[in-house]
């Protein structure tokens, strides 16, 4: 857009204020070909704000990272981040360009009374990736059934996917249809368990094993 000299004036003077921050990923980059270890943002501006306002980005899963092609400086394929990495620079972001400070309601879980508190996003713990965790160091085997099984890390890609087979289910068959998103994002993060590697049958399979293996499973693989 092309304005007055004064609109010129003031958008020059912010585009001098520009300051971009270093940032380095959880998982160190290690998991990347194409991604560095380390990158440099910038706070988000009032378009950014849109962007999350915005439903038809959201509804899509877009918003998350148009809002990261623009606020990372480097040419990075953002849906390629790990989820972990791309929750904690959302984290980061919220911090840098809002204010650090960030109200939540909390509920009891004993007595189930709701109150407020601040958590400050500056003091979070952030757990980074171990220097000799790899790939090759996700496998494992199952407490109950014994079963052995490898797995893969979820990505950008891989929350659109599960956010379109949610709506999918919902389009055929309405709010009753029981909701096994769960189940269905575990078995696509699954490669392969006891031999079988297609992710139907993986999904099949996770039904009939025993509770406490699916509970391993969700916890190892399924948390973001």
């Amino acid at each position: 857009v092309t304005g007055t000299d004064k609109l010129e004036e003031a958008l020059s003077k912010l585009a001098g204020q520009h300051h971009w921050e270093t940032f380095t990923w959880p998982s160190l980059g290690k998991f990347y070909d194409d991604i560095p270890g380390t990158i440099h943002v910038r706070p988000m501006t009032g378009e950014e704000e849109q962007i999350l306002a915005t439903p038809r980005f959201v509804k899509r899963g877009k918003a998350i990272d148009m809002i990261f092609q623009r606020c990372i400086q480097e040419n990075i394929p953002t849906e390629k981040l790990l989820s972990a990495d791309r929750t904690h620079l959302l984290i980061y972001l919220r911090g840098i360009s809002y204010t650090p400070e960030y109200d939540v309601e909390i509920k009891c879980p004993e007595c189930g009374i709701k109150f407020s508190t601040v958590i400050d996003l500056n003091m979070l713990d952030v757990e980074e990736c171990p220097e000799n965790f790899s790939g090759e160091s996700l496998t494992g085997t199952l407490p109950a059934s014994g079963f052995q099984y490898t797995y893969r890390l979820s990505t950008g890609t891989d929350e659109q996917e599960i956010s379109q087979y949610r709506d999918r289910k919902i389009q055929k068959w309405g709010d009753q249809s029981e909701d096994d998103t769960l189940l269905y994002r575990t078995a696509m993060l699954l490669e392969e368990i006891e031999g079988v590697t297609m992710t139907k049958e993986i999904q099949h399979l996770l039904k009939r094993l025993p509770i406490a293996d699916v509970a391993h499973l969700r916890n190892e693989i399924s948390i973001p």
